[in-house]
């Protein structure tokens, strides 16, 4: 599909030639789950309830047969340096115990033809996630390698394109067309495998009677929240739900400053938005894209080149001694 009747527009300029209020308007109110976490550190935990028992067992034994057992200075000492370490594995526990969550969306702005008195024109929405959490520990932790080392952030980008017509008068007139993304309706929250090329376009209408959009799955996709209470399991499973609404604290534009920061040519995305409403039916309009497994596509390449071909890797032992190497496989990628 051709893009060229696409350009991006200045976000500065639109404003001011419309309102900065239209764009917060339309953005995607988004329910994400509490449930949404980092990989908790079970061992951490289990390791401080075994210290903090210990600790008791030693106190009660101390007083019981002080006569035998007792002297002060062991005593503290003793008390001191597990009360230290069951503190270390209670923070790192607490550490762990993360939950994931929106904290802003980016937004840039295209303008495509206009006909018939309207101009038409995408908003591109990038909801921001502070992390995703890989339903495989072993591969998550060497997501996360691939995150810190070749995009320089452990933040998700997700994207939701919205598109719309303003009418070409003086007064703003606009007709929202519908929302464009990638549909995860009916995938189980933990399915490690996802299909990132499964965008789908629903009109305007979908949007009706707070039905808001909602995560899908860890991948950070997307379903209608009347698709997840039809979900009757993921709906209480992962209960509960959070709607985040944006305002002008937290919808912020997307700068090619900004881009270069967080290398996003190696990210998944395209520079243009992906359908063209005014060439007839948009809901015949496909989508897919070469760059979709991106990320995915370089984890597995490190996983075969370090730890093997068809080697199952589920925990974080099984790669416990090759993360040192698959970190500095990454790093050389950028350096390359």
């Amino acid at each position: 599909m051709s893009h060229s009747d696409w350009k991006k527009i200045d976000f500065q300029d639109f404003i001011n030639k419309y309102n900065k209020s239209l764009i917060i308007e339309i953005a995607p109110k988004i329910l994400f789950s509490k449930k949404d976490k980092e990989p908790e550190s079970f061992y951490s935990l289990i390791t401080s309830f075994f210290l903090t028992g210990s600790l008791f067992i030693y106190i009660a034994i101390s007083i019981i047969f002080n006569l035998i057992f007792f002297t002060l200075v062991f005593f503290i000492i003793i008390n001191v340096v597990i009360v230290v370490v069951d503190i270390f594995f209670i923070i790192n526990y607490l550490l762990s115990n993360i939950s994931i969550k929106l904290i802003e969306c980016w937004v840039e702005i295209y303008e495509g033809v206009s006909q018939e008195n309207k101009t038409f024109y995408c908003f591109s929405y990038y909801p921001i996630f502070t992390g995703k959490s890989h339903p495989n520990k072993a591969k998550n932790a060497i997501y996360k390698l691939y995150q810190q080392e070749v995009l320089n952030s452990k933040t998700d980008v997700t994207q939701i394109e919205i598109y719309i017509s303003i009418s070409q008068e003086a007064s703003l007139n606009y007709d929202i067309i519908g929302y464009f993304f990638q549909y995860g309706e009916g995938v189980p929250f933990k399915e490690e495998k996802v299909n990132r090329n499964s965008w789908k376009f629903f009109p305007f209408e979908k949007t009706l009677n707070e039905n808001y959009l909602a995560t899908a799955n860890w991948d950070h996709q997307y379903e209608w929240r009347n698709d997840l209470e039809l979900d009757f399991d993921k709906l209480h499973s992962y209960a509960p739900w959070v709607l985040q609404i944006w305002n002008e604290d937290n919808l912020k534009p997307l700068t090619e400053q900004f881009k270069s920061q967080i290398f996003w040519e190696l990210r998944r995305f395209e520079p243009f938005p992906k359908l063209e409403p005014w060439k007839g039916n948009i809901h015949s309009q496909t989508y897919e894209s070469f760059k979709a497994y991106k990320d995915i596509q370089m984890m597995n390449e490190a996983i075969e080149r370090i730890i093997g071909i068809d080697v199952e890797i589920k925990k974080v032992k099984d790669i416990k001694n090759k993360l040192l190497e698959i970190k500095a496989y990454f790093r050389d990628l950028i350096l390359q």
